[in-house]
């Protein structure tokens, strides 16, 4: 049987952007999925600042922004009347230091953009393969796998669930999701085809009486997805029909000469908010919705589990070109709080839009769904062991973007540029180290910033109107160490040099033992 390095089980966005971090970085990995063939269930539609950052360092930023939609606006009716149309969800600008604003795209389109992008990196998704047990020793995982040839076994240095919410993975390596079922906040949600309707926005009616109803179009698609609260009293049982879905918009819209067709996709949704007790046994891990569930509101599942993925493929990569394996604790300590950051923030959020509309207050439900929170911009890992803290702009937060000059061609650059890829980033500001070749623990690209226009030299970046150094906070000369994840792991004044950024990236890396 041969070994591979690792084994994803489930190809949704979080397995899929896994598989692309670890192919780029010359791992071998298999992704298996039980389903036969892709979905077209829209589900999740809103890719936040964060994810689309990973997105780019992927190399299929370009696809996405061509096939999704920024700022889509709501149209609010009270039953035929239109009450407003505005932009009230997903506001987002771009700035020097954040390229993207939201962009909404459904999952299934961002799943193919996916694809493929793996099979560019030489990779592919193994459909009708369902694990069913596994086993694990000291070096290695067996993965129990049923197809339609029959059962076979896959062994991998390591396994990653990607699996979802009822995730086989989670349940034989002996994790536990732990969390609660808000009854009272159910929907109905489907993928529908409506002719004669506009599809430049959302449509959205809202009322105590007969709760909401949106109907929002799915970019570059001729689809729109369904979306109605049920109510409390309301004894529904199994998946809608697409007779209830008409009645539904029959009662609650009433506009005369739209009619709703099927598109595949109809399902009973219960808010279910939970957390895995631990993301790791030995050589099992979970990500994404394998490891936490939250409710809907503010957009934050998809784009928490594509974080996930981010965050654990750089470091099993490093563990298997010789790290040591203790870097992989990281991923649980880093990650597992943000989750129960999100699960409390968007079951807060689901409240509060559910009690304005109860309210009548649809401006202020909506515009309650996202701030920048949700964007994903604002995670950081202060705590963890790969953090060294300093003053300013710190250690342990995203790397932000910035405008910049390559001095040697003077080709115009964004600080993002200098980060993609699967290495850690030096930036030296001013004086001092930056563009030396260090004999680093860890694969390594030093660049000096300057603000002087007139600097010349390899590896050498013109720093526009000084915008990298204000956004980064460098008020001195000093060094900024950028994780392969885009996370400031160490600032340091520029005389402490060298010795500064070795000691950072063996601690950083846990490659001490080994050096």
């Amino acid at each position: 049987m041969t070994m591979s390095d690792v084994l994803i089980v489930g190809a949704g966005p979080t397995g899929l952007t896994l598989a692309c971090d670890l192919a780029r970085r010359g791992v071998t990995c298999r992704i298996v999925e039980a389903a036969e063939r892709p979905s077209t269930a829209s589900r999740a539609k809103t890719i936040q600042p964060r994810a689309l950052e990973i997105a780019d360092d992927l190399g299929i930023i370009d696809r996405v922004l061509q096939l999704g939609a920024i700022n889509v606006p709501t149209r609010r009716y009270d039953r035929q009347r239109v009450i407003s149309e505005a932009v009230e969800v997903a506001v987002g600008t771009t700035a020097p230091d954040v390229p993207y604003p939201p962009v909404w795209l459904s999952q299934p389109q961002l799943e193919s953009v996916l694809r493929d992008r793996l099979v560019e990196l030489g990779g592919q998704v193994e459909w009708g393969s369902a694990v069913s047990d596994l086993r694990q020793d000291a070096d290695s995982v067996t993965a129990t796998v049923q197809t339609a040839a029959g059962q076979r076994e896959i062994r991998a240095r390591y396994l990653v669930g990607c699996d979802g919410g009822r995730s086989v993975v989670r349940q034989r390596m002996g994790a536990v999701l732990r969390g609660t079922s808000h009854t009272d906040h159910r929907w109905y949600l489907g993928d529908v085809y409506i002719k004669d309707l506009d599809r430049h926005c959302q449509h959205l009616w809202a009322s105590p009486e007969h709760g909401i109803l949106s109907l929002f179009p799915l970019p570059s698609t001729d689809v729109w997805q369904f979306q109605a609260s049920v109510p409390a009293d309301e004894q529904e049982s199994g998946t809608p029909t697409l007779e209830l879905f008409r009645r539904i918009f029959a009662e609650r819209a009433g506009l005369p000469n739209v009619d709703l067709q099927d598109a595949g996709w109809r399902s009973l949704y219960q808010i279910n908010v939970c957390l895995v007790d631990r993301y790791r046994v030995d050589r099992v891990f979970v990500a994404g919705d394998a490891a936490h569930i939250h409710s809907p509101a503010g957009g934050q599942g998809m784009n928490t589990g594509i974080q996930d993925a981010y965050n654990l493929g750089w470091k099993l990569a490093a563990v298997l070109g010789g790290a040591d394996a203790a870097l992989l604790d990281t991923y649980e300590r880093e990650r597992r709080p943000v989750a129960q950051a999100v699960l409390d923030d968007s079951t807060s959020r689901m409240h509060a839009m559910m009690r304005a509309f109860d309210d009548g207050d649809g401006s202020t439900a909506l515009r309650g769904l996202t701030d920048d929170f949700t964007t994903g911009l604002t995670i950081a890992y202060p705590d963890s062991p790969l953090t060294t803290r300093s003053s300013g702009l710190q250690a342990g937060d995203r790397a932000p973007d910035a405008p910049c000059r390559d001095a040697s061609t003077g080709r115009e650059l964004r600080l993002f540029d200098l980060l993609r890829g699967p290495h850690w980033t030096l930036l030296s500001f001013g004086r001092g180290h930056g563009t030396a070749a260090w004999d680093a623990p860890v694969p390594l690209r030093a660049y000096r910033m300057t603000d002087d226009p007139t600097a010349t030299g390899p590896d050498t970046v013109i720093d526009t109107d000084g915008q990298a150094r204000r956004i980064y906070d460098m008020r001195e000369d000093g060094l900024v160490l950028i994780r392969p994840d885009g996370y400031i792991a160490m600032r340091a004044a520029a005389h402490q040099g060298e010795a500064a950024v070795r000691h950072a990236t063996a601690l950083a890396a846990h490659l001490s033992r080994s050096r």
